[in-house]
């Protein structure tokens, strides 16, 4: 799995974006850190265990379905010092199945975004959005999140 740490969102940016393991540690920890931060007003940003956890609270026998969402790319989610990392956010509470609207949106960036950049993405306020997180406003209004994510998609066509 690629790992790339940004604070940049854009995928112009992705050619120019450090490996975690080649930044400097205080940088690093400084961009993971950024990221719990921002998720924390949409459930956080939780360990694969932890998630896996969750599943089996819910009554969820196979764990292999959210094993195939992380590699299809159908779930957010970044590996951070050997972890996997995913935000909670993305996930109905009742059945941890992925939010309805999500996968738009996920088809939108994946092929422009690198996980790193597609969490960040989602972890910071848009202008189109009204400065407000897709990751916040997803369950609200998750039409005007998909036109976000088609309108960052053409403008990083060119």
């Amino acid at each position: 799995m690629q790992t790339l740490v940004t604070t940049d969102s854009t995928p112009h940016s992705a050619a120019r974006r450090a490996n975690p393991q080649a930044a400097t540690p205080f940088r690093a920890d400084h961009q993971f850190i950024a990221m719990l931060d921002s998720f924390r007003r949409s459930g956080g940003l939780l360990q694969a265990c932890e998630v896996v956890a969750m599943f089996l609270a819910r009554g969820e026998s196979d764990i292999t379905a959210l094993a195939q969402w992380i590699l299809q790319r159908r779930v957010i989610s970044v590996e951070w010092q050997s972890r996997i990392w995913l935000p909670l956010f993305q996930f109905n509470r009742d059945d941890m199945s992925p939010r309805s609207g999500l996968a738009p949106v996920l088809e939108e960036l994946n092929p422009a975004y690198p996980h790193w950049a597609l969490a960040n993405w989602f972890s910071r306020p848009h202008p189109r959005l009204h400065e407000h997180t897709p990751a916040d406003t997803l369950g609200i209004d998750a039409t005007a999140v998909l036109k976000a994510a088609h309108f960052d998609r053409l403008r990083a066509a060119g």
